[in-house]
């Protein structure tokens, strides 16, 4: 589960009690529909982001529907449990529309973070198939499994180093017209 903020980086993950009481309405409240499925639930809380994840995995399936909800939250106005249960009801109604749409068409999710208003906040939504049993099992082989209460998410990914530390070269007059170069070096 990857944060939708650049600047996310500092996390610290749901209470587990808290996540015990969302497993416990979600269930409640699909009950008919989850069907034996198992319903994994995520939160993590950001500086300035919460990010949900409520996922569906059916008895011998790999591919787990996860409806994951970004927000953005202020500790000064210390808002984040107003802004979690936002993240609950708009996860809440992706399942129900997932669920109506029924299993021979899949609703019309936004695979990459799209914006969204709900309840007159703006709210970014995304739809992902990835396994978080898999994917915890693969952190523990490669040792980056999370230990203590907050956890930060350095990324070695050469992509983003590169985007830290190179600069950005004025291009918008392309060096052979801005009289740098000599005449004889042209040919």
């Amino acid at each position: 589960m990857n944060p939708r903020l650049k600047s996310s980086k500092k996390w610290t993950a749901f209470p587990k009690e808290y996540l015990q009481q969302l497993q416990d309405v979600f269930t409640q409240g699909f009950k008919a529909e989850l069907n034996n499925a198992k319903l994994i639930i995520e939160g993590k809380i950001y500086p300035q982001e919460i990010l949900l994840r409520v996922g569906i995995l059916e008895k011998g399936r790999l591919r787990q529907a996860n409806f994951e909800v970004s927000i953005e939250h202020s500790t000064k106005d210390k808002d984040t449990l107003e802004r979690i249960h936002d993240c609950v009801d708009a996860a809440a109604s992706m399942m129900k529309e997932y669920f109506d749409t029924g299993e021979e068409e899949e609703p019309d999710f936004p695979y990459s973070w799209k914006e969204y208003e709900f309840n007159k906040r703006a709210l970014w939504l995304q739809f992902s198939t990835e396994n978080s049993d898999l994917e915890a099992q693969a952190n523990a082989l490669l040792g980056e499994e999370a230990e203590g209460l907050v956890q930060d998410l350095d990324s070695d990914d050469a992509l983003d180093i590169a985007e830290e530390t190179i600069e950005v070269e004025d291009t918008s007059t392309p060096t052979i017209f801005s009289g740098k170069k000599k005449k004889e070096n042209l040919h």
